[in-house]
Formats: structure tokens, C-alpha cells, sequence
């Protein structure tokens, strides 16, 4: 069986290192109701590719945004 007991001093590491990095995670409240995430984020997804290495796209988990035209190497 698993243990889901949360390791509450590995837990703050955690925290204090995503603040360091500034790394925002959306709340699970948020990723059940997306309309509870902050405009500043939503609009920042709009300049984030879909496949880019960000924490914001975490935020889409539960929605899809209307897909960008991939930009062309020249």
C-alpha cells in the first residue's frame, strides 16, 4: 500500500525552494474552478507556449487554450 502520510519538513523545503525560484503552482481549488485564477496569470498564458518549460502552464491542466500559430525558423 502507499503511503500518502506528507513529510511535513520535506514539504516546506519545497515551498521555500518554489519561492526561491519563483515558481507559482496553482492551488487545487484553482485547477477544479479556473475562473478562481488570477487575471495577471491568465493573461500571462497567452504569451506561454503550450509546450514551453513554465510553471504557468500548470495552470492549464483542466482547460485548453485556443492553439498559437508555431513560429517558423527562418
Amino acid at each position: 500500500m502507499i503511503d500518502l502520510t506528507i513529510n511535513q519538513e520535506q514539504l516546506q523545503r519545497t515551498i521555500e525552494r518554489a519561492k526561491e525560484k519563483n515558481i507559482i503552482i496553482p492551488t487545487f481549488e484553482q485547477m477544479k474552478n479556473p475562473e478562481l485564477i488570477p487575471d495577471k496569470i491568465k493573461d500571462s498564458l497567452k504569451n506561454i507556449g503550450l509546450w514551453d518549460i513554465n510553471s504557468y502552464n500548470l495552470f492549464r491542466i483542466t482547460w485548453k487554450n485556443e492553439p498559437k500559430k508555431k513560429r517558423r525558423a527562418i
